[in-house]
Formats: structure tokens, sequence, C-alpha cells
């Protein structure tokens, strides 16, 4: 229950979340179009926050080469400590909090929504899904997805939608295995999709390749949510769905390629990447040559 006495915040919404965090965050994901799911990363001045819980789970990542002082109040918990070195904090959703550090420091903030977690299990819900807090915590996983979300953004998100919500799906089964209060089954226990649903999937991204897809949208096709969507996929095709987008991109890339009447730039556009530079790099990765080199054998 939300005490209407604390701040209440929606760290999704860019001008709710300068209430916590009033500097302008250098990196972020407002204008991405991922769902249930936000990155930011901070260089921030000495700050202490306003008492407030957020409506989302949310993972703080000191920078790694960073070092500094920290003060931290959780649900009435007083924590005086050292953060850096890539370490993680866990901060539940509706859990009253402040903090304040004393120095510039750099620092990421992901937000993940708890309606995400709930549904990465396959449990029915009957209740939802309780993290328990958590200061600096050592987990390469979730450096290592925190990583790759900056990179995203940092090259001007080339690879989609689908590719960052994926990420999201993979943080919020991080969260649910590691730091849950119970431990809920992640375990797939169906053979994957029926032929018919597995066809109609992928006939829309077949009509859709050119499409910013997100996993909501490939979800929704079966009634499924994107956590349990994903993992049905993978079982059904042998790949995850963004790996699969790919692929059938790069086939429909060599196709154009072979008629020789459309310039690269417009196959990489008609195919969904970004811009040539994205197509040759992803098609290299793929075939071990470059388009043009693919062109003209």
């Amino acid at each position: 229950m939300v005490n209407p006495a604390i701040s209440a915040i929606d760290f999704a919404n860019q001008e709710d979340a300068t209430r916590v965090l009033p500097q302008v965050p250098l990196i972020d994901s407002y204008r991405t179009g991922w769902k249930r799911l936000t990155f930011t990363h901070y260089c921030h001045p000495p700050h202490e926050t306003v008492e407030h819980c957020l409506l989302q789970h949310s993972l703080v990542l000191a920078d790694p080469k960073s070092c500094f002082q920290v003060e931290r109040c959780l649900d009435g918990k007083f924590k005086h400590y050292v953060h850096g070195n890539g370490r993680v904090d866990v901060i539940p959703a509706f859990l009253n909090h402040w903090t304040n550090w004393d120095q510039e420091v750099e620092f990421s903030v992901i937000t993940i929504c708890p309606t995400l977690l709930n549904q990465t299990t396959q449990e029915l819900m009957e209740r939802e899904i309780e993290l328990i807090p958590q200061c600096l915590v050592d987990d390469p996983v979730i450096q290592q997805l925190a990583l790759a979300l900056k990179t995203e953004i940092q090259t001007g998100c080339m690879s989609s939608r689908l590719y960052g919500e994926s990420l999201g799906t993979a943080l919020a089964a991080r969260l649910v295995q590691n730091y849950a209060v119970s431990k809920p089954s992640l375990e797939f226990k169906a053979n994957g999709f029926p032929q018919s649903q597995l066809g109609r999937v992928i006939d829309y991204m077949q009509a859709n390749l050119a499409q910013d897809l997100s996993l909501l949208d490939l979800a929704t096709l079966t009634n499924m949510s994107e956590s349990h969507f994903s993992r049905s996929f993978k079982q059904s095709v042998g790949i995850t769905p963004y790996q699969y987008l790919l692929q059938q991109r790069v086939e429909r890339a060599k196709q154009l390629l072979k008629q020789q009447a459309i310039s690269i730039s417009d196959i990489a556009l008609d195919c969904g990447f970004a811009n040539q530079t994205h197509l040759a790099k992803v098609f290299r990765q793929m075939t071990g040559m470059t388009p043009k080199t693919y062109q003209k054998r």
C-alpha cells in the first residue's frame, strides 16, 4: 500500500523521473518505444532525493569505474556504504526510500514494470512477484544485459524494439530467479506452439519484415505474455524471435540483391534494417561476406 504522504513516481514518464533525479540523463530509452522497460544513464552531481516510491522495480548500477559513498533508506532501514565497480542495488516497486551521495557520480537506472515480472512465471498468479531489496549485488548477468541496453541506445536502436524488449524479458527472468521472495518455476512445460499458431506468427513476421516489430506485437498474436511467447517460440523454432527476424531479413535481402535492380541502401530499408551499414554488419555476421560481394557472385 502506497503511503499518500510519499511521492509515487512513474519512472517511465520522463518528466516524473526528474522529481527524483533532476539532472538530464546522458542516455535514455524514452524515445525507443520499448514497453514496460526504461534505461537511463546519468552523470549526476551530489544530490539527496525526496522520499519516494517508484511504480516500477528498479535496478541502480554504479559505473564500473566509479567509487562513492551512498546513504540509502529502504522502507525505514538506513544503510551507509561505498558503491561502485558495477555493483547493483535492487529496489522493489512501491518501496518507500530515499538516497543521497556527496560527489558527482555515474550510474544507470533500469526500471521494469511489475506486470512483466508477474508474466515471467508459469504459475497462475494469485499474487504478485515480490522482490527482496538488496544493495551492492555483484551480478554479471544483470551487468551484461544493462550494457547491451546501453549500447543499443548509443548506436541508435538499430536492432528494433524486439531486441530491446527481449533484453527486458531476460532481466525480468533474472530478477524472478534470483531476487524474488519465493522462487516460482520458470520451466516452460508446453511443447512449443501448435503448428497453426506458429504459422500465424511466422506469416506475420514475414509480412512485416520492414516494420519495427515489438515483442508485445508478436505475443498478442498467440494470447501469451511476452516471456511465455519467447520461450515457446524458441522451443518451436530453435532460436529466439529476434534471431529469427534477423535471419529472415537477411534471406529477403539475398533475394533482392540477386535482382540487382534495387540499390543496397533501399534494400536495407525494405528489409527492416536501420540503414545500409546495419545491413552490411548483420549480413556479414550471418553469411561471411558483404551484401556487395554477395551481389557480384
